[in-house]
């Protein structure tokens, strides 16, 4: 094996952990207010998601990619090029379903849980309502399943891919310069803010969270010539912030704009 699913969530948390010490020392936004209480409701989240996520939704993906048919396990590819479109098959259907998720009325209502923080950072990352866990895992199924995806191959590309996910949500920068450099290839922290911003044309843009060639190809592309200019969030769900407000929020009918 690869990697074990400890070893990923282990190096997730160090991850996690790292960013949120770098984005304390050397914060990109220095306007950040009430850190602390941003980062425990955030943490509150993430942890009801990831106990929701082992009881439920683990045994059904361990359970996908398990099953006897599929085109991998008809074709030989050998171990490398499996790997490669197996990452590359799986960060698609991603980038296609987060434009779903903005497109789709009622998935926007799941997704807009992650878009309402008004203070981005390393924790927004993970920061997501817990139907869209059950949703997105339902539907990556299905792939696993058709393509007899391999446990120890999705395992390596969440540990890389939610690694960078961490990064590009991090109140950090690494200038403007090493960040056209790098989202040549993967989605920046530049790149991101963008997507997160409350100007709506600027949130539909920059889908992807991993390799940024599907947002050039789709033509959701969009930079900014300032990203410090940025303001977070969504108007209208300024207040929805705490625990009990991001559950409920997709139930409940606010205007936003």
């Amino acid at each position: 094996m690869l990697i074990s699913k400890f070893e990923k969530d282990a190096l997730l948390i160090s991850v996690l952990v790292l960013l949120f010490v770098l984005e304390c020392l050397f914060p990109y936004f220095d306007t950040f207010k009430n850190k602390t209480r941003h980062t425990m409701r955030n943490l509150g989240l993430i942890v009801f998601n990831a106990i929701v996520v082992s009881v439920m939704l683990t045994p059904l993906v361990v359970w996908s990619v398990n099953l006897s048919w599929g085109v991998f396990n008809r074709w030989d590819l050998g171990w490398m090029l499996e790997l490669g479109l197996t990452v590359l098959l799986v960060d698609f259907l991603t980038y296609v379903l987060h434009v779903l998720y903005h497109k789709v009325p009622l998935m926007w209502r799941l997704h807009r849980v992650h878009h309402s923080d008004v203070a981005m950072g390393v924790t927004t990352g993970a920061r997501f309502h817990v139907g869209e866990h059950i949703l997105s895992t339902l539907v990556k199924c299905g792939l696993y399943a058709c393509f007899a995806v391999k446990l120890e191959y999705l395992l390596v590309y969440e540990a890389v891919f939610i690694s960078n996910v961490f990064f590009h949500h991090a109140n950090i920068s690494m200038g403007e310069s090493l960040d056209r450099i790098y989202r040549i290839f993967l989605t920046s922290p530049n790149m991101h803010k963008v997507h997160h911003s409350d100007i709506k044309a600027e949130t539909d843009s920059n889908y992807t969270s991993l390799f940024s060639v599907w947002d050039r190809i789709g033509g959701t592309f969009r930079t900014v010539d300032n990203p410090k200019g940025i303001v977070f969030g969504i108007k209208g769900l300024e207040e929805e912030q705490t625990v009990v407000r991001m559950l409920t929020t997709p139930f409940r009918d606010i205007e936003t704009k």
